[in-house]
């Protein structure tokens, strides 16, 4: 499981466990750089002792001071720790000595970016799946709600059109335009919320857009943990341009997911009225989560990931944070071995 911290306070090691005691948290309001006074100096409200052995990642989304002899333990339990900003972005990863190295893999990594046919395969496996798992989403509301046969069918055809694509700047056009035509239909089941929705980012102009930006945080850190696993080189990507501030490949890798893991969650999230418009305020010119509401949708998010599905490859159910390990080996499979590389697609 990851431990997920929200709360201000000082995370330590006791022992061969984790120690974490709360201080007071600063106003809703107030940004964390604007506080006086230093954490270390606060008094402990609450003391909470955390089992290390069932951890995978910690994130951490409150103050936390931290100090270097939990930074070695964590490292010898090879734990990495990933931060988030005030307004819920990731901004970082701390991460252990490197639990695979493999140059031949960085450099068919590097081989496959160069070749222009061989990107281009990538990319559109990775679209083919991610357009077959949205249409799967798009399909299941058709058979509760009706009405959205030309938006199935519309999405069928820019499927289609992936191999008369010739560069990878040209699919991610074709992946706009089916995000269009997907958000366009969110309506019919989540009503005047997202009538009409439109994606904006930075920053988030509505709820909507504010939850969505935080769930694919999420799934964009649950990745970067999973990369971590394998020899990948998180700096090459296939589908989005090699960046130097964010693991590119990690935002190759989780479009598949998305459909599966962010958008799912965010309409039983708002279906079920488990978040609202209450769940939120206003700054600056956009909107954030409260503490209350990212406490709650971080408990879903991680039953979330733990949630087990049949996996065809290997005929037995795994977790969806597994799913994603595995998509980060067949990726590997594919470059060093010439195996198909399919990543995971929902079964309708």
């Amino acid at each position: 499981m990851n431990l997920y911290l929200t709360k201000s306070g000082r995370l330590r090691r006791h022992d061969n466990t984790l120690r974490f005691e709360k201080t007071a948290l600063p106003p809703e309001e107030t940004p964390p750089e604007q506080e006086e006074e230093a954490l270390d100096e606060k008094p402990a409200e609450a003391v909470h002792f955390l089992p290390v052995e069932s951890v995978d990642a910690v994130y951490v989304f409150g103050e936390i001071t931290l100090n270097s002899k939990l930074i070695n333990f964590l490292n010898s339990r090879k734990i990495p720790i990933h931060f988030f900003n005030w307004f819920g972005h990731h901004t970082g990863t701390l991460f252990p000595h490197a639990e695979q190295l493999s140059g031949d893999l960085v450099i068919r990594q590097g081989e496959a970016y160069r070749t222009p046919e061989e990107r281009l395969a990538i990319c559109r496996t990775l679209l083919e799946a991610t357009f077959h798992n949205i249409r799967s989403i798009v399909l299941y509301y058709q058979r509760r709600k009706g009405g959205l046969e030309e938006a199935a069918e519309t999405i069928r055809r820019f499927s289609g059109e992936l191999s008369n694509r010739t560069a990878p700047e040209e699919l991610m056009g074709l992946e706009g335009n089916v995000r269009r035509i997907y958000y366009q239909a969110w309506p019919v089941w989540l009503g005047n919320p997202a009538a009409p929705f439109k994606r904006v980012y930075h920053p988030a102009d509505n709820p909507l857009n504010a939850l969505l930006s935080f769930l694919n945080s999420l799934l964009y850190t649950a990745c970067v943990s999973e990369l971590y696993r394998t020899a990948l080189y998180p700096g090459i990507s296939y589908l989005h341009t090699p960046q130097t501030r964010r693991y590119s490949l990690a935002l190759d890798l989780v479009e598949p997911f998305k459909p599966l893991l962010v958008d799912r969650l965010l309409f039983r999230l708002w279906g079920c009225r488990m978040v609202g418009d209450k769940d939120f305020r206003k700054y600056s010119n956009g909107f954030l989560l409260t503490d209350g509401a990212r406490q709650k949708i971080l408990q879903e998010w991680d039953q979330g990931l733990r949630q087990t599905v049949h996996c065809p490859a290997l005929n037995r159910s795994v977790s969806y944070r597994q799913l994603l390990r595995l998509d980060c080996y067949k990726l590997v499979n594919y470059l060093l071995e010439g195996r198909e590389y399919k990543p995971y697609r929902i079964e309708y």
